[in-house]
C-alpha cells in the first residue's frame, strides 16, 4: 500500500469517527423518554385517534365467518 493510498484512507476514517463521535455525543440521555410521557393526556383529538384505533383492532379480531356475508 502507498503512502497516498494510506493517507487517504486515514482521512476517511478520521471523518468517519467524528460523525460517529457526535452521533453519540447528541444522543439523549436514557431518561429522556419520560420528558414526553402523557404529554397528549389531555388531548381530545388523541383520545379520539386511541378510540378509533381501538375500534380498527376490533374489527381485525373478526373472523371472516363472523363477517356479514354480503
Amino acid at each position: 500500500m502507498s503512502a497516498t493510498d494510506f493517507q487517504d484512507r486515514l482521512e476517511a476514517l478520521e471523518t468517519k469517527y467524528e460523525r460517529l463521535e457526535r452521533l453519540v455525543q447528541e444522543k439523549p440521555s436514557r431518561g429522556k423518554w419520560r420528558d414526553v410521557v402523557g404529554m397528549f393526556a389531555d388531548d381530545p383529538a388523541i383520545q379520539t385517534l386511541h378510540r378509533e384505533a381501538a375500534q380498527i383492532r376490533q374489527q381485525d379480531r373478526i373472523t371472516p365467518h363472523d363477517r356479514d356475508p354480503s
